[in-house]
């Protein structure tokens, strides 16, 4: 497993710190191994959709930048995430972008 530490900042405020697996084969599906986000949501293993927009925001910071940040989130707080919610709000967006470019 080659791991790579992310932050994704979104222009609405909310952030995600992430760990993904590089060794993920699958280019449409992207293996997390860890997400942890502002607003004190906590995901680990988890599979999400390839989502184009949220790349655009996304980018690469080191190991020790991520657990600081972690430990910083942490300290404000950490509930437990619903992987099944998020994973079905994110396919939603991406079958809705396909159906949106086969009819174009």
């Amino acid at each position: 497993m080659k791991l790579a530490y992310l932050q994704t900042d979104f222009p609405n405020g909310r952030s995600h710190i992430l760990i993904r697996d590089l060794d993920s084969t699958n280019s449409e599906l992207q293996h997390y191994v860890l997400v942890l986000s502002n607003n004190g949501k906590l995901w680990v293993d988890v599979f999400w959709p390839y989502d184009e927009e949220a790349e655009q925001y996304t980018y690469n910071i080191s190991e020790q930048q991520f657990w600081r940040t972690f430990r910083e989130w942490r300290l404000k707080g950490l509930v437990l995430g619903d992987n099944e919610k998020v994973a079905e709000i994110i396919a939603r967006k991406h079958l809705n972008r396909k159906k949106n470019q086969a009819k174009i």
